[in-house]
């Protein structure tokens, strides 16, 4: 058993609305699908919870197809140039002959790099990095004077306009769907969800007696993506602290009840009592002795701390 095993960390899915939940699966399942390894070790595990998002993403593309209209697609557009504009001023103030003007370029480029914002990401991604990169720079005096000295003043101020406009018709077009969600569309999205606990289950189960050596790149891949979605959901006023139905920032410290173990399923918010986690003292199951994780633990889905 490995104690200190990186685990999947939670989030508090059913506070989600159905298109930042889709959002979030379709980054679980992008990273899966680039780690043959992962899929090889979780077996079944994976390919049903693939088979299931693959589904739910058909059933709700109605309610997508809404989403993505063209005045959505030319907000997209001109949010990108906008960025696109922005970042290739910092790459040529690099080059500028004035050393104080070159460092104000490289605090700049250093506070984009650090978010990374790119047209190519998923929607609601972008929006988000792009907001966090100008509420950096708002809160600094040196990176407020370095766009002063600059000049760029004209290329921000563009840039948050269309990224507040593109943000404003998604949130308008989201609200406007809202009473289209259909029983399907309702089934489909709690079938994911008990797949996608059940294999975050089995990959914590795993990763706690195997090590998480075959598990690394995809929970570091994953993890990442958590943290960006808690600060989604917190800018959305949902709490994502482990008290709240979601596991601890490291998904193993959580809260243990009468001394209990934490389940290595789950991160412990329910002090080890789901997924195969010691109550009382007892052992628990071992999750198999082949490559696939077996089925001890985690095979009720119902309880998980994420919902």
């Amino acid at each position: 058993m490995f104690p200190y095993a990186m685990q999947l960390n939670a989030l508090p899915l059913r506070q989600m609305d159905n298109a930042t939940e889709l959002s979030y699966m379709h980054q679980v399942y992008i990273h899966g699908m680039a780690d043959t390894t992962m899929q090889a070790k979780m077996g079944q595990w994976w390919t049903d919870f693939a088979a299931s998002y693959l589904h739910y993403d058909q059933v709700v593309n109605p309610a997508r197809r809404s989403l993505l209209t063209e005045d959505l697609k030319g907000g997209d557009d001109e949010r990108d140039n906008a960025l696109g504009a922005y970042h290739e001023a910092l790459l040529g103030l690099q080059r500028n002959p004035n050393a104080e003007k070159r460092q104000a370029a490289r605090l700049l480029l250093l506070n984009f790099d650090s978010f990374a914002p790119d047209r190519s990401q998923e929607y609601m991604k972008e929006t988000e990095l792009i907001d966090q990169l100008l509420k950096e720079q708002d809160g600094s005096q040196e990176m407020t004077a370095a766009v002063a000295l600059l000049g760029l003043g004209d290329y921000v101020t563009d840039l948050k306009a269309k990224n507040d406009a593109f943000a404003a018709t998604m949130s308008d077009r989201t609200a406007s769907t809202q009473g289209q969600e259909k029983g399907a569309v309702a089934a489909a999205r709690a079938d994911l969800e008990e797949k996608f606990q059940l294999f975050r289950r089995m990959l914590n189960v795993a990763s706690t007696y195997e090590g998480d050596s075959d598990y690394r790149a995809f929970l570091l891949a994953v993890n990442a993506e958590v943290e960006h979605f808690r600060q989604i959901l917190a800018r959305k006023g949902v709490s994502t602290s482990s008290g709240s139905n979601s596991n601890g920032a490291n998904g193993q410290n959580g809260n243990n009840n009468g001394g209990e173990t934490p389940d290595p399923g789950t991160g412990g918010d329910n002090g080890g009592q789901q997924g195969g986690g010691q109550q009382g003292g007892e052992t628990p199951v071992n999750p198999g002795g082949g490559d696939t994780p077996g089925g001890g633990g985690g095979s009720n889905p119902e309880g998980d701390d994420e919902n």
